[in-house]
């Protein structure tokens, strides 16, 4: 496989990809209420060499985790999970709104047809919003998942307004009632660890969280949207990052590659000889960073899967020079969500659209694949947060810090929900 055939087929790398994808959205968003993994199941078994992945420890878990992790979120079936598994994967990452309730299925199933569940780390989440919540829903979860333990269960999306309406508030990690539930789904076994899951903006607000968390309470771990433009330039959050992981608390990062690269080619040869395509190098960065113990990537094909699993096999940390190369090249991409988000582009365009949020599920239909999850997401945000009639999108992206063009997401944003 060429250099130009493996980037034209990822999503981010490939500078028509959005226009593409924002062509076809209307007719498979309307027809799309559930997932249909029967087509992909009849396609015949790859030939693919196994992978032994290299492992961290998750914090002061002190269990090992694979560095690559699945992300499960995109409609995947029992042959994906079967070829993620010989390539070395252990690390599983859902949820319950995950293709409605599809992926814990599709997980479960498979875990019933090998007996492989002891290998493996199973993340879910969900969305309580109170202590005695979280404790049935992890019941509810074991449930869907068909087993009698999680190894880790997330309160899912922490901080987004539409999931939580106030819990960002950082007290709230230090409250008796939420400690002591969280004591009790250990004890009790259902879920050996509890924490959160988070990419919510402004990220002062994610910055907060973090450092709060830090401070002790009932988070054992935390998965976190982070890339390495963010971790290099914003001081705060890179000492918040600190003081997760001074104190033990495990970190897994998400959403380290949203771009389509424009300026690739001027900084490939340096990754070319470590066998590095643009996107594994931004992975690469990621386990640079040894305070993440795993990255978990929204794998949704066998390219992607084994692009990915065979850098993590070879994984050797990048040098000063090239962790600077990777950030000239996000910093040079059109970028499709802002993980650096401050609020400053509503602000600037004079809205309350939550435009970042916006962007991000605008990118989780034209990357990612998931179309129905994307204009559902989309259609529940509150009505103030998805009206952008008025504002200044110029503007907007002038001041935002990715330099989003918010005037092109937003168009595909209305298709989508059309």
């Amino acid at each position: 496989m060429s250099h130009d055939d493996s980037v034209s087929r990822r999503g981010f790398l490939c500078a028509g990809a959005a226009a593409a994808a924002a062509a076809a959205i209307p007719a498979r968003a309307k027809g799309q209420d559930k997932p249909d993994l029967k087509e992909k199941e009849a396609e015949p078994e790859p030939k693919v060499e196994p992978l032994v992945l290299p492992k961290r420890k998750l914090g002061k878990t002190g269990v090992e985790v694979t560095m690559l992790g699945q992300g499960a979120g995109f409609g995947e079936n029992q042959r994906h999970l079967t070829i993620a598994d010989t390539m070395g994967v252990r690390y599983l990452d859902t949820a319950k709104v995950y293709l409605q309730g599809a992926s814990e299925r599709t997980i479960a199933e498979w875990f019933g047809k090998n007996g492989r569940r002891k290998d493996y780390f199973l993340v879910t989440k969900d969305i309580p919003h109170t202590p005695e919540e979280m404790l049935s829903m992890v019941d509810d979860r074991l449930e869907a998942l068909k087993t009698d333990y999680i190894d880790l269960f997330f309160l899912h999306a922490l901080g987004d307004s539409d999931h939580y309406n106030g819990l960002e508030d950082a007290k709230w990690f230090a409250d008796k009632e939420w400690i002591k539930a969280a004591d009790k789904i250990r004890k009790s076994g259902k879920a050996r660890f509890v924490g959160f899951s988070t990419h919510t903006d402004p990220i002062e607000v994610r910055i907060g969280m973090l450092n709060a968390a830090a401070k002790g309470g009932w988070v054992d771990a935390i998965m976190v949207g982070a890339d390495p433009v963010v971790i290099r330039e914003n001081a705060d959050f890179n000492k918040a990052l600190d003081a997760c992981h001074s104190a033990g608390i495990g970190l897994v990062s998400m959403k380290e590659c949203r771009t389509q690269g424009e300026r690739i080619g001027e900084i490939f040869p340096s990754f070319k000889e470590k066998g590095l395509s643009p996107f594994t190098a931004v992975l690469s960065a990621m386990w640079t960073d040894e305070r993440f113990a795993s990255v978990c990537s929204h794998m949704k094909n066998l390219e992607e899967l084994k692009e990915n699993a065979t850098a993590c096999s070879k994984f050797k940390p990048l040098t000063k020079d090239e962790l600077a190369a990777v950030c000239d090249m996000v910093r040079g991409s059109n970028q499709t969500f802002c993980n650096a988000c401050d609020g400053s582009c509503r602000r600037a365009a004079g809205t309350n659209a939550d435009l970042n949020a916006v962007a991000r599920y605008v990118n989780y239909a034209e990357v990612d694949g998931r179309i129905y999850e994307a204009r559902k997401l989309l259609t529940d945000l509150a009505p103030e947060a998805r009206n952008w009639s008025g504002a200044d999108l110029a503007a907007a992206s002038h001041a935002c810090k990715c330099k989003l063009d918010f005037a092109s997401i937003v168009k595909r944003a209305e298709e989508l929900m059309a």
